[in-house]
């Protein structure tokens, strides 16, 4: 295990700039996420990390040695890669001992340490199949297996999970949280899918166009994004994003909305300070979750922060727990989560409750944050 530095890392190919000027800096035993749409980035910057890439600038360090200018097999990394990248001649058994046969390992340690690999990865019962053999589930534990007999300073996972059905990528994730909670190792992963990134990382940077927008928890990245990128990016169903006019009522900041039948509400900012005087009468853009829109709770209703309206329901969705329900604001479309229990039927006029306490201004211009 060790920990991971980042400085200043630029990759150019020609005059296209794909990684613009990086700086992470991750701790020992810690689990990073690189996320972001395709081609921000995030994979050319695991490359880079592994040596399969040369930077164009910058230095990386791992566990405080400058391993800029080596070569991959120089760096004490182990990669795990999306298409799994086992030898289809060996067994199991062969794909995991063949890096420790490669580096001269004793054939008593080998064995050794395929047996307790297996056992982690529960894999005891496949080791003399080929990889033809085995389920897309298994082979992603097969490439685990490789890695981890190797005992590097970090592991490298490239998209692991993107070639796997939706159940099998959900039991997979929580195998790998298992496993790192379990031998606390240093983890690089990269990903494009949020759910993934939120449920396993310790922290996440969220990447677009080469450049890294925000690197926090998940709880922050979700709570309080940066930017509007990072807003809509994270989060399912995503942030909803709303064109409205700040107003300034009694020395309290809020914004109007008015329903698809012309009824208008005021919705009160439970932040605010002077800052924000020189919106006032302005376009700002309101992000809020859906799940700050839900159907009246009771106890909740006469919180400073909440606002209480009524729509007409466009569209309601069951998902089970709960049914997000779609309704129009300001000539937007914007998602509810509501109880299944209180939700109407389309067409219908429901009353909701918003909770201002987490909502966040943007500015529509340049998309950063105002509140």
């Amino acid at each position: 295990m060790a920990t991971l530095e980042i400085s200043s890392v630029k990759k150019n190919y020609g005059k296209v700039e794909v990684l613009k000027g990086i700086d992470l800096s991750i701790n020992d035993g810690e689990f990073l996420i690189l996320v972001g749409p395709s081609g921000c980035g995030k994979s050319t910057l695991m490359n880079s990390i592994a040596g399969l890439e040369d930077v164009s600038s910058g230095d990386i360090h791992i566990g405080g040695t400058n391993v800029t200018g080596l070569a991959p097999k120089d760096r004490d990394i182990a990669m795990v890669f999306q298409s799994y990248a086992l030898y289809p001649s060996m067994t199991v058994r062969g794909n995991i001992s063949f890096a420790l046969e490669i580096r001269k390992v004793p054939k008593s340690e080998r064995e050794e340490e395929v047996e307790r690999v297996a056992d982690l990865l529960q894999i005891s019962h496949l080791l003399d199949r080929k990889p033809s053999e085995l389920s897309g589930g298994q082979r992603q534990r097969v490439a685990m297996g490789r890695a981890l007999a190797r005992h590097p300073k970090i592991y490298l996972f490239d998209e692991p999970l993107s070639n796997l059905d939706a159940k099998l990528r959900v039991e997979m994730r929580t195998e790998i949280k298992k496993l790192h909670q379990r031998l606390k190792t240093t983890i690089v992963y990269v990903t494009h899918d949020q759910i993934e990134a939120m449920t396993l990382a310790d922290r996440i940077a969220v990447m677009k166009d080469g450049e890294v927008q925000q690197f926090g928890s998940p709880q922050q990245i979700y709570d309080d994004p940066a930017n509007m990128f990072v807003a809509g990016f994270m989060g399912s169903p995503a942030m909803n994003f709303l064109t409205c006019t700040l107003e300034c009522i009694d020395d309290g900041y809020g914004l109007s909305v008015t329903t698809s039948d012309d009824e208008r509400y005021f919705l009160p900012l439970q932040h605010g300070d002077s800052s924000l005087q020189e919106w006032i009468g302005k376009e700002v853009i309101l992000g809020i979750r859906p799940e700050q829109i839900t159907h009246v709770i009771p106890h909740k209703q006469a919180q400073s922060c909440v606002a209480r309206f009524t729509a007409k329901v466009a569209v309601a969705e069951p998902t089970g727990p709960d049914t997000l329900v779609l309704i129009n604001l300001n000539g937007q479309e914007v998602d509810c989560r509501v109880d299944p229990m209180e939700e109407k039927p389309a067409g219908s006029d429901m009353e909701f409750m918003v909770d201002m306490s987490k909502a966040v201004l943007f500015d529509p211009r340049t998309e950063k944050r105002l509140l």
